[in-house]
């Protein structure tokens, strides 16, 4: 091997190892997503557990909702998805522990 290419395949290496870690944080930091939203974290997991939520498992906030998943007091999963500026729910689904859905 040249030099050059040595040189060449040790940069493309180095800028590959850097980038890696950024393109792998991208846009899915929940804080950076929420913090135009009304509705805080706090309200949301308050507007779930009025759904039925009793068990919180995972709490994203992506594209304008909250997304609250959980279990409710039946141990079914539920996912409920609350809209970040009205805090209106948008949508409720249950998965039985057979696993069909309400």
């Amino acid at each position: 091997m040249t030099n050059r290419f040595k040189a060449a395949l040790t940069a493309a290496i180095l800028t590959a190892l850097c980038a890696g870690p950024a393109l792998a944080h991208g846009g899915s930091d929940d804080r950076s997503s929420s913090s135009s939203f009304e509705v805080t974290r706090t309200e949301a997991l308050d507007i779930a557990s009025a759904e039925g939520i009793v068990e919180v498992w995972e709490v994203k906030a992506r594209r304008g909702v909250w997304k609250v998943e959980g279990a409710d007091a039946n141990g079914d999963k539920l996912e409920v998805e609350i809209d970040g500026d009205t805090g209106e729910i948008v949508k409720v689904e249950t998965y039985r522990s057979s696993g069909s859905t309400r």
